[in-house]
């Protein structure tokens, strides 16, 4: 007997579709069993691989950290053990950029089962309640929509500080194009700019914003009828679901700035193997599994999941299952930006987080924040 073992997150799309896929993958190969852990979200955004991979040897993981994967040689290269077809095939079925985004060096060291990047999610009864016609197109329409809410209905945005952190690239993105961090440094202009804008948003929406997680905001949004649109937070085909919660929650493109052609932030999950994997074969052929366009469109979206796959986006049977989740989200998806992936960066990300939501806490004024934060940019990559 076989037996792996893997590290998932902790939301029903994050461990529910891989349990399945896990349980289909032993059918075919009954002397192997792979168990699942899981982790929090912010662990899955903050905590550092070289703790799991000597316990794991499926590791579900986020982008920028291919660089420090590379540097300290923690992941299997992909590239080394699936063949070039395969992974062409993978490449022109991602979802967006997600394929690109675990490569690094010319090395591939995930394969992406899981998209998504920073979307907007309505309330569409509220929405109809209200009379109102139009969702924001671009960000400026924002202000003139919180307008249009009655006192006891609110807009909110996701800004605990990794969201924060999302949010606030996601903005630097739209308005810089995707070079506005160049030398370690973020551009001060256009970074004091997008802080200053967030600030602006802090005085109409719901006054828990800088709390909340895009899990919280949705969960308040399907028990609840206080909240009508979210403009920027990570999407989850679960609350588009009937029956998921009390009130079924939808989802389309988020606010662009029309001058550029650039969405949001990329997310998402990829699915990697730990370099101290004993049993190389089996995980990469279970790796491969999940990943394949037959799983991605069947199995793993029905089991709560939200695929990295296209044909899995397009499907139309899954796209009724979810008010039309997918369509109504792929153009962001496709014109998403890729955050950093050098070493130093998810250091720098999670530091970063914390001084710009404190910052603006304590009110502190935004050109004075990037330059604190564009000095802890340099310290991090020049000191560790």
């Amino acid at each position: 007997m076989i037996e792996l073992k893997g590290i998932a997150w902790d939301h029903p799309r994050g461990y529910e579709p891989l349990i399945a896929a896990s349980k289909e993958f032993a059918k075919e190969n009954p002397n192997v069993t792979i168990k699942w852990d899981i982790r929090s979200l912010k662990e899955f955004g903050d905590m550092p691989i070289e703790d799991l991979i000597g316990k794991y040897d499926f590791i579900t993981i986020d982008h920028p950290y291919m660089g420090q994967a590379d540097a300290n040689n923690l992941l299997l290269n992909l590239k080394e053990h699936i063949s070039t077809n395969t992974l062409e095939l993978h490449d022109k079925q991602s979802v967006g950029p997600s394929f690109k985004s675990y490569n690094y060096k010319n090395n591939l060291y995930a394969l992406p089962i899981d998209a998504a990047a920073l979307i907007a999610a309505y309330h569409e009864d509220i929405f109809s309640d209200l009379g109102l016609t139009n969702l924001p197109g671009n960000r400026n329409e924002l202000f003139d929509f919180y307008k249009k809410l009655p006192a006891d209905i609110s807009a909110a945005w996701a800004l605990c500080p990794t969201d924060f952190w999302c949010a606030f690239l996601t903005l630097c993105a739209q308005d810089g194009d995707r070079n506005f961090i160049q030398d370690y440094s973020v551009d001060n202009h256009i970074g004091t700019k997008a802080m200053d804008e967030i600030k602006l948003h802090l005085e109409f929406i719901h006054p828990e914003s800088m709390n909340w997680n895009p899990i919280q905001i949705l969960d308040r949004m399907g028990e609840e009828d206080d909240i009508v649109y979210s403009p920027f937070l990570f999407g989850y085909t679960n609350y588009s679901r009937k029956g998921y919660l009390k009130n079924l929650i939808h989802f389309t493109n988020s606010p662009v700035n029309p001058k550029n052609d650039v969405s949001t932030i990329l997310g998402g999950v990829g699915l990697a193997i730990s370099a101290n994997c004993k049993e190389i074969d089996k995980a990469v052929e279970f790796v491969t599994f999940v990943a394949s366009p037959e799983i991605q469109e069947g199995i793993y979206t029905r089991e709560a999941g939200q695929p990295g796959n296209l044909k899995a986006w397009k499907n139309e049977k899954n796209n009724a299952m979810c008010s039309n989740f997918f369509t109504n989200t792929l153009e962001t998806m496709e014109k998403a930006y890729v955050r950093p992936r050098h070493p130093k960066w998810n250091s720098f990300q999670e530091q970063g987080a914390d001084l710009l939501h404190k910052g603006v806490l304590r009110d502190v004024e935004s050109s004075i924040l990037m330059k604190q934060l564009n000095e802890l940019y340099q310290s991090v990559v020049n000191h560790g």
